[in-house]
């Protein structure tokens, strides 16, 4: 997610002699242009704990460091991508996660000469999640870590170098910076904001700090009014939840996770999960077109999970990530089109709200790309709004699938809607056929170019975060929850209601602590908003799920652990912006 180095040096000259010369008139003034200019930025940054904003706005006061280790991490990275790129996508998958754990490379490397009991104590060190995939690596790509940590090592001393000139105080900021590449990323793509707000922190920090506190109030307060307000209507509105659930299960597996996986009941403690990032030399997976710094599991995706008394219990709205996956295949909206008209009725109440609210920005967001058919009648036809969204669904997945039949004559929404008005009739009776005709004639593109969601890889789950509940109960939850569509075909619904999981199941000895860890997943999904703007438009118009999703079986997958490396004949590209 880089832009080019070069010239960065220039654009910095530039914006900080703009800087000077417009602050000895109104540095104020600036200050405030800059922040209106850049308000998704002020308001990710709020949203993170205090001492971690004092993190950050500290490296705001040296923004050619910042441009410096993004110039660094492009180099890095690039060589990294180009030392696994010959092996499988799962191994290299595999050798990127070894990089989240400090500290595991280095100590894999140095295991030379160690007993199988002595590899084992310093596995111990690290979380579980990680240790099988250690030893596997460890005994099949020995030669590749060792690799891996002669540039890592390389690394850290070049960036020791390059931070020898300032004092310990610096040095110490951007060593916990480089812990947080999400943030690193996002103040050199805005460094305008970066250099101004770095020179106003440095003459009043107090303020800037007394600002952001308060901004993060509004900002918390506001996420929390949100999440209970779609925690509510669902609960008043059982169809919609029981669609959702399943919506999410279908989104576990299309992720990778299996029914035994997603269907366990967690314990209270999941919703501050610790997650590792990627290391910022190497970069996260590179099929990635969007930052995907911080893997998290499938249940953050959610907004819910099930406890121990395998009730739902909601923390949150549903991720982009999610929303992005519902709305870009059009059998969801026939599949489930009760929640599909719930995301609009919560859109409804939520307008204003549309930059940093999940389900406000994708249904905004579908509103736009569907403006053909979508009109201001859906705002005020809610009675038949479900049907609605049933027949788009239909009308969707069967215009792709004439529009893949036929390459060199594809058709637009409007024209294969007026084609088709008796099979669609209240899409129809929506759009007047005069507008249909006129806003053909306008339009030359074919509407549906959008970027397939990328599948993100499976998180193992630690134990500690599974409640010991019997297996046979988990399995009839798990065969309850495989015949919810015919239940809900059938109106046979229970509203679940949230309850408190049983203190006592809480690890006493979780792996590591972070400072509020779900209030820092909340400032990253801050950022999350922007992919759209980031990824490169997809060359196709089929949206239709290709048959090679389907996820592999737990099974399968622990075979092709132990086959041999299979070598790839193609790199994978990079799509990230340079």
């Amino acid at each position: 997610m880089k832009k080019n180095y070069n010239g960065i040096a220039l654009v910095l000259l530039i914006v900080a002699s703009g800087t000077k010369c417009v602050a000895q008139d109104d540095g104020r003034s600036l200050l405030k242009q800059v922040i209106k200019n850049n308000q998704e930025t002020v308001d990710a940054i709020a949203m993170y704990p205090t001492e971690t904003r004092k993190i950050i706005f500290e490296a705001t006061e040296y923004p050619e460091i910042i441009a410096k280790l993004n110039g660094m991490q492009n180099n890095s990275q690039d060589a990294f991508q180009k030392l696994i790129s010959t092996f499988s996508k799962e191994e290299q998958e595999k050798i990127w996660n070894l990089t989240r754990y400090d500290g595991l490379i280095a100590d894999l490397a140095a295991s030379t000469n160690k007993s199988e009991d002595e590899i084992n104590n310093m596995l111990a060190n690290y979380p579980e999640e990680i240790q099988k995939t250690a030893l596997e690596e460890r005994k099949n790509n020995y030669n590749l870590i060792i690799q891996i940590d002669k540039m890592n090592k390389g690394y850290n001393s070049d960036f020791e170098l390059l931070l020898s000139g300032y004092n310990p105080e610096v040095i110490n900021t951007f060593r916990e910076m480089i812990k947080m590449p999400e943030v690193l990323d996002m103040l050199f793509d805005n460094m305008q904001y970066t250099v101004v707000v770095g020179d106003y922190y440095k003459k009043n920090p107090e303020r800037v700090i007394h600002k952001t506190d308060s901004l993060n109030l509004i900002l918390t307060q506001k996420n929390a009014k949100e999440a209970d307000d779609w925690k509510q209507s669902l609960n008043n509105n059982p169809q919609a939840q029981e669609e959702y659930i399943n919506a999410a299960q279908e989104y576990a597996q299309d992720n990778g996770y299996q029914p035994d996986d997603y269907n366990a009941p967690l314990t209270q403690d999941v919703t501050n999960y610790n997650t590792n990032p990627y290391n910022w030399w190497f970069g996260y997976p590179s099929w990635y077109p969007y930052d995907y710094w911080n893997p998290y599991p499938y249940w953050y995706d959610w907004g819910f999970y099930y406890n121990p008394g395998r009730n739902v219990v909601f923390f949150g709205l549903p991720s982009e990530y999610f929303m992005e996956w519902y709305f870009y295949y059009p059998e969801h909206f026939s599949k489930y089109p009760e929640l599909a008209s719930h995301y609009y009725d919560y859109y409804d109440m939520h307008r204003e709200s549309m930059n940093n609210n999940s389900i406000s920005h994708s249904v905004n967001d579908w509103r736009n790309r569907n403006k053909d058919i979508v009109t201001d009648n859906w705002d005020r036809n809610n009675s038949n709004r479900t049907q609605m969204f049933k027949e788009y669904g239909q009308m969707e997945t069967n215009r792709q699938k004439y529009n893949t039949r036929n390459p060199q004559r594809q058709i637009e929404q409007s024209e294969y809607l007026q084609k088709k008005q008796n099979k669609y009739p209240l899409l129809t009776s929506n759009v007047p056929e005069k507008q249909l005709i006129q806003r053909n004639s306008e339009r030359k593109n074919i509407q549906g170019n959008v970027p397939e969601p990328i599948k993100k890889p499976a998180v193992t789950i630690p134990d500690r975060y599974r409640a010991p509940v019997n297996d046979q109960i988990n399995k009839q939850a798990v065969q309850n929850r495989q015949n919810n569509n015919s239940n809900v075909q059938n109106g046979n619904i229970n509203n679940q209601q949230t309850v408190q999981a049983n203190p006592q199941l809480k690890s006493p000895n979780p792996t590591r602590q972070t400072e509020n860890s779900n209030q820092i997943r909340n400032a990253q999904q801050y950022q999350q908003n922007t992919w759209k703007q980031m990824r490169p438009q997809s060359q196709s118009v089929q949206q239709s799920r290709p048959q090679s999703s389907t996820p592999a079986t737990g099974q399968q997958a622990n075979r092709r652990v132990e086959q041999p490396v299979i070598k790839n004949t193609q790199t994978p590209s990079s799509n990230k912006r340079r």
